[in-house]
């Protein structure tokens, strides 16, 4: 479950001087994400963050401008279980459904795990140099994991 703080104020409409930013970024190992709402028609402005994977709501707005992969999830070629569960937080149905059909990632995301993957397995000493292979191109599927 993803850690959320909200800081500042909204009451705009919101109206063509509003502008909305989301973003992902890895913080000591853990997965971490911002927002930030400014209007400068108004003056506004307000702030978010948390641990772990997004809100729907911010993860729309990543999605949008980064697209994603579908990483394949266990197997020899593919995401270690343990390291997908952990970050996503999945019940076993819905890594069972992962190790089935992929799991679409944010580009961030896909590389946090892909970090996890080398430093869980000897052969794979450098993301970079065996790097976890995707399902699917860029972009495509719905956005969420699983």
């Amino acid at each position: 479950m993803a850690e959320q703080q909200m800081d500042g104020y909204m009451h705009c409409g919101p109206c063509p001087s509003c502008r909305f930013e989301a973003w992902q970024r890895v913080v000591d190992g853990r997965l971490r994400w911002e927002e930030s709402q400014h209007c400068a028609e108004s003056g506004t402005q307000a702030c978010g963050g948390g641990w772990g994977p997004p809100p729907p709501w911010v993860r729309e707005r990543i999605v949008a401008e980064e697209g994603t992969v579908r990483l394949a999830v266990g197997g020899p070629d593919g995401l270690p279980l343990k390291a997908v569960r952990a970050l996503y937080g999945l019940t076993l149905p819905e890594l069972r459904e992962a190790r089935e059909h992929g799991i679409e990632a944010t580009p961030v995301e896909a590389g946090l795990l892909a970090e996890r993957a080398a430093a869980a397995e000897p052969g794979r000493a450098d993301s970079s140099t065996h790097p976890v292979p995707p399902v699917t191109a860029p972009g495509s599927g719905p956005a969420g994991p699983g």
